[in-house]
This record gives structure tokens, C-alpha cells and sequence, in this order.
């Protein structure tokens, strides 16, 4: 009986279950990109970090299929704000993930829907200006729980590495994108960076003498903890993050000194940690200095 058929058949089959495990593999959703602060280098202190070339240019961190759409060119974005969303092709697409994701997200809209009762209330001075406080923070805890669960089955986010205006976004709902594709551009605030970094210099020298300071905008909403990224062996761009609660001296607009809790060295979240949580994995896609 001649075998060389079946062989053959054996052969070509495990061709196929070789080429279908190498598929995907390179899909996998990358960690987020952060913003992070190197305390004390400034000084020269403090270790170089990898950095990306321009913070204007939009691309995914997946290959897939665009969920969302959340602005548009001419809109001012800030530091870490969601842009968009796709279901990266490395993740089922069955009813169970889309059933969770349309839940989440008309739970979001009814959140949506009475913060702008409650602000049409408070701009005709039916409730109080403490009350609808209360409702700010409430519907800024919504929109970070919903963040946090689509990104739990699966979904990326492309977010706002810088602050500055969207120039392009060429992406529509339902449209397949690569990883490789340039999505949009925002035209970064290099104005408001160089007003800000005058402001710090200026604030540096009436900080006390040595006093490591740190951004106002890396600190949680608690007023004394940020997260603290500790990079994975043997990386200088990837690892976890941790909450960590400081002792802060001297608080003003644009930065906080340290009393306790960090040293010269430890890399920090710089903005955008309302969308992260404990123990998540992210990479550095910017490296900004402080003292």
C-alpha cells in the first residue's frame, strides 16, 4: 500500500497549524503608552529613557476594527484623553465581548445623559455649585470605570500623548486599521509647553534647597499618592505600575515638592493615570525632566 499520500496529507496539515499558531502572535495588543516623569533629572540625576520621535503622529497599538470614534479634526485634546477605540483582530469578536461592551457603554450614556441634566440645572441655579461637584466627580469616576472595563475584554485605546489640537483624524466606525497605519496627527502645544517649563524653573528657585519636585498633574485625585512604574529586567521601556503615597511639602499650580516617598531615579506617570490600575503593564512613549 503506498503511504506517500498520506505523508504528503500529514505534512501540508502541519504546515497549516504552524502557519495559523504564527498568526496572531504578532496582533497581540502591545502595553499602553505613557507619559512618565524621571524625578531629579533635571539635575542630571536620574537614568536617559527611550522616547518616540513626535507625539503628534496617531497610530493603534493593534491591528482591528474601529469601535469608537471620540473626536475630530480641529478639536483641543489634553495629555492622556481617548481618542479612539478599536477591537484589536486578536480578540474574539463573539456575542459575549460585544454583549458586555454594549452594556458598558449604555451604562456610560446613562451617566452621560444626567450629568447634562444636573448641568443644566446648575446653569439655571436650582442646585448648588457643591452638589454639582459631587456630580463632576461622579460622572469622571464613570467614564474611568467604563475605560477600565472595555480594556479588561480586550479593546485598545488610542490616546493623546501630548496636549494640542487634532489636525487629522481619518478614521471612521467600522473601518479595519493596522498597527502600522497613521490614523490622525494632533499639532502639540509647544507654546504651553515652553509657558509651563518657564513657570517650573521659576517655581524651582524658591523651592527648598534639594527638594525633588514633582507635576500637579501626576497626582491622584487623594492629593498624596501617584503611580510609580518599576521597569521590567533587563528594559528600559516597558514595566508596571504601583501606587505609591507621598509626603508633599510646598503644592502650587504646577507642582508639588516631595517630602517622602519616592527618591532621585523613580520614574512616575506623568498624566493619564486615572485610565491605568494597579499592576497594569505599560511602555514609555515620552520622558519629560523634573527636579
Amino acid at each position: 500500500m503506498n503511504r506517500q499520500p498520506f505523508k504528503l496529507l500529514a505534512l501540508i496539515t502541519s504546515i497549516i497549524i504552524l502557519s495559523a499558531c504564527g498568526k496572531g502572535s504578532d496582533q497581540e495588543p502591545l502595553p499602553r503608552l505613557v507619559k512618565v516623569v524621571v524625578l531629579g533629572q533635571g539635575s542630571g540625576v536620574a537614568q536617559e529613557l527611550p522616547a518616540i520621535s513626535d507625539p503628534g503622529v496617531l497610530r493603534f497599538d493593534a491591528s482591528g476594527k474601529v469601535m469608537e470614534v471620540l473626536v475630530k479634526s480641529g478639536d483641543t485634546v489634553f495629555s492622556g484623553q481617548s481618542l479612539a477605540r478599536v477591537i484589536p483582530n486578536s480578540v474574539s469578536s463573539d456575542s459575549s465581548v460585544m454583549i458586555t461592551y454594549r452594556a458598558t457603554k449604555a451604562e456610560l450614556q446613562s451617566a452621560e445623559a444626567d450629568f447634562k441634566r444636573y448641568t443644566d440645572l446648575k446653569n439655571k441655579n436650582f442646585i448648588s455649585a457643591s452638589e454639582f461637584d459631587r456630580r463632576v466627580a461622579a460622572i469622571e469616576s464613570a467614564r474611568a470605570k467604563y475605560e477600565q472595563s472595555i480594556e479588561s475584554i480586550g479593546f485598545v485605546t488610542l490616546r493623546a500623548l501630548e496636549s494640542g489640537k487634532v489636525s487629522q483624524m481619518s478614521i471612521t466606525v467600522g473601518q479595519a486599521v493596522s498597527n502600522q497605519d497613521v490614523v490622525g496627527k494632533i499639532t502639540t502645544d509647544k507654546t504651553s509647553k515652553k509657558l509651563e517649563k518657564n513657570t517650573n524653573n521659576n517655581n524651582s528657585r524658591t523651592a527648598s534647597k534639594g527638594a525633588l519636585k514633582i507635576p500637579t498633574t501626576a497626582i491622584h485625585s487623594d492629593g498624596v499618592s501617584v503611580y510609580k512604574l518599576t521597569l521590567d529586567q533587563g528594559s528600559q521601556s516597558t514595566g508596571k505600575v504601583s501606587a505609591v503615597k507621598l509626603v508633599l511639602g510646598k503644592i502650587d499650580d504646577q507642582s508639588a515638592e516631595l517630602v517622602s516617598g519616592l527618591a532621585a531615579g523613580d520614574i512616575i506617570i506623568a498624566t493619564g493615570w486615572h485610565a491605568l490600575s494597579e499592576g497594569q503593564q505599560v511602555r514609555i512613549a515620552i520622558t519629560e525632566k523634573a527636579q
